[in-house]
């Protein structure tokens, strides 16, 4: 016989056939289905701004000094000024009045711990130096962490589960890609995310990357009913307490009631989110309090302040926690399953903004490999025409190296002497002059018509000293017809025209010499043109790998660019099919419920007495559960 426990439990059935009816056809959204039970409620901002304080309040802790107690072991031993949550953590009530409960691993039994084991189990999970390293992977499921009873205070306690991550500005480098990884796999699946931000820095933090690049976060401004802002150290700050005053006058006086200090607070926050160029819009969606160490402080430094704001600094407390209590209903994720739509919408527009940034990176990629092809295309035909006019000068110098060698030696002798001995052998000196200044003439004529700068400009320092010692050594001279010429006359058969004839046989011999010892002097160009040469070739040989590369490099960009579009073309289908698929929530949502409807109302009409009743009843809560979820 059915019972109202039996039709309590299948209340839901209809919503969850049609939720699996939508997800079996979308494509590439898991992270809008993530377990609806992880959590409710996601406490997310920067470490040591209070958020282990608020989310116990949030749970029903209440009592300062039962808070206090309660959030030492959750800081895991670490000091002020240190991260306290070193893993994500979902919380909740153990259901023990003494002890903790505490989940982990993958087959997840519950440990039941003492206040000083759990401060130590959650110090396992930090290590390494300055405690930067986690213990802890992405992919494994958070925490789960269970307060004792005796912690909550008098009001009825709300069946509530926060997730609590590790602090924005994490500790370490691996801390804070964990944090990245975590948001993004767990911000979508979150009724409510309550922003934990410093009154002083809330800016700073809400402009954060892993808000800011998280397609659920980036909009909180556009969907206040999904977001919560709290600024903690509200009210200690010195230009907050200017404005109260300006406003309200002196603590004490009537215009201090606690509705126009919590309105008076909640427009000045407003105010600054708009001097700071974020959104804003609905004051009653932010929450300035000082709570816990900030709290304790406040009554320290300024007691008539504190007292004053107190209970204004409650009631916002107060109305947080209702605001948050509203998603912890059994009933509010199968409400929210019109939300299916807006969610698949967000992943689809974050799909074509990350499609249009890669395609645009990769097109700026390709442009770029084109430009550096081209570059090296332009690179190797310099390299190629300074090779070749390097080749080509020295082909040009070695041809006037070869002109060189055949050079006309413009020597003109002096006149025939008187043949005697002395006069034959003063002759020789002015034709060793001559011969010099002949070298000396074809030189310059040679080089003016040749004037490669690698060819000395000079004739060869010692030009005069061998042309001397070539003469000498061509002519033979014994030099006697000069000192003792008669015994020579008389003891030699050689007369000075002997000698003479032998001066007159130096010419081709001369000619051959001066033209070596230039040719000599000026291939010394060789070796450096040979240089540069090597040099441009070698410039060549680089150009062309050069070319090589960046073609490669051209090609493997378009490559990826083809690619990317037809990932593109594919992902553009997808999202497509997705955007019809949640058109028809609604649709899908009636024909489950309507099956769901006809079955009690068949039942009904073969039951009797109570069981009828009940299936009877079912069934309208059925249509009125319908027409909740779709007004």
């Amino acid at each position: 016989m059915t019972n109202s426990a039996d039709l309590d439990r299948l209340r839901w059935s209809w919503s969850a056939e049609a939720v699996g009816r939508l997800r079996s056809r979308l494509r590439g959204t898991s992270e809008v289905w993530e377990s609806p039970d992880l959590a409710h409620v996601m406490v997310l901002g920067d470490s040591q701004v209070g958020k282990t304080t608020l989310l116990l309040r949030l749970l029903g802790v209440t009592d300062p000094v039962r808070a206090a107690e309660a959030a030492r072991p959750l800081r895991a031993g670490q000091g002020r000024g240190k991260p306290a949550t070193p893993v994500p953590v979902r919380y909740q009530w153990s259901g023990a009045p003494d002890h903790w409960s505490l989940v982990h691993g993958a087959q997840r039994p519950a440990e039941w711990l003492t206040s000083l084991q759990m401060e130590h189990r959650l110090a396992s999970f930090r290590g390494g130096a300055g405690a930067d390293r986690l213990r802890w992977e992405s992919r494994d499921r958070p925490l789960e962490i269970g307060l004792p009873d005796r912690f909550a205070g008098p009001e009825p306690r709300v069946n509530l589960r926060v997730f609590d991550l590790p602090g924005l500005h994490a500790a370490g480098p691996q801390e804070r890609e964990a944090v990245k990884a975590l948001v993004a796999g767990y911000a979508s699946v979150m009724d409510h995310v309550v922003f934990v931000l410093p009154a002083d820095q809330f800016a700073e933090v809400v402009r954060d990357p892993v808000i800011t690049e998280n397609p659920f976060l980036a909009g909180w401004g556009e969907q206040p009913e999904r977001f919560s802002l709290v600024f903690t150290r509200a009210f200690s700050g010195e230009s907050v307490r200017r404005h109260l005053l300006s406003v309200l006058g002196p603590p004490g006086s009537p215009a201090w009631s606690r509705d126009r200090v919590v309105e008076t607070v909640q427009r000045h926050y407003d105010g600054q989110l708009r001097v700071s160029e974020l959104p804003s819009g609905n004051p009653d969606a932010l929450f300035p309090v000082d709570i816990g160490d900030s709290w304790h402080e406040l009554l320290r430094s300024d007691r008539s302040y504190a007292e004053a704001v107190a209970p204004a600094c409650e009631v916002l407390l107060r109305h947080l926690s209702g605001t948050v209590a509203r998603y912890s209903g059994t009933d509010r994720r199968y409400l929210a399953a019109p939300e299916i739509a807006t969610r698949v919408e967000i992943v689809v527009q974050d799909n074509r903004r990350r499609r249009r940034a890669a395609l645009g990176a990769a097109r700026q990629t390709w442009r770029e490999a084109k430009k550096a092809h081209a570059e090296a295309l332009r690179l190797m035909a310099e390299a190629e025409a300074s090779a070749e006019a390097a080749r080509e000068r020295m082909r040009l110098l070695l041809r006037s190296l070869d002109r060189l060698s055949r050079w006309p030696v413009p020597y003109k002798r002096p006149g025939r002497p008187e043949m005697k001995g002395h006069s034959v052998r003063a002759k020789q000196e002015e034709e060793r002059t001559a011969w010099t200044e002949a070298a000396r003439k074809a030189w310059e004529k040679w080089r003016n018509k040749y004037r490669d700068p690698a060819v000395p400009r000079l004739p060869p320092h010692d030009l005069s000293t061998k042309t001397r010692e070539y003469y000498d050594e061509l002519c033979g001279c014994c030099g006697q017809c000069e000192s003792e010429w008669w015994k020579w006359r008389r003891w030699r058969s050689n007369t000075p025209d002997h000698c003479y004839g032998l001066m007159t046989a130096v010419d081709e011999g001369m000619r051959t010499r001066i033209r070596s010892a230039l040719h000599a002097h000026a291939a010394s160009a060789t070796t450096r043109v040979s240089g540069i040469v090597a040099k441009a070739e070698q410039r060549c040989l680089l150009a062309s790998r050069y070319v090589e590369l960046t073609a490669q490099e051209v090609a493997d960009a378009k490559s990826a660019l083809d690619v990317l579009h037809e990932q593109a073309a594919e992902q553009q289908a997808e999202d497509a099919g997705n955007l019809a698929v949640v058109r028809s929530v609604r649709a899908v949502h009636d024909e489950e419920n309507e099956t769901y409807v006809r079955r009690l109302l068949c039942r009904a009409a073969a039951s009797a007495g109570d069981e009828r009743a009940w299936l009877f009843l079912a069934a309208l809560r059925g249509v009125h559960d319908l027409n909740r979820m779709f007004p």
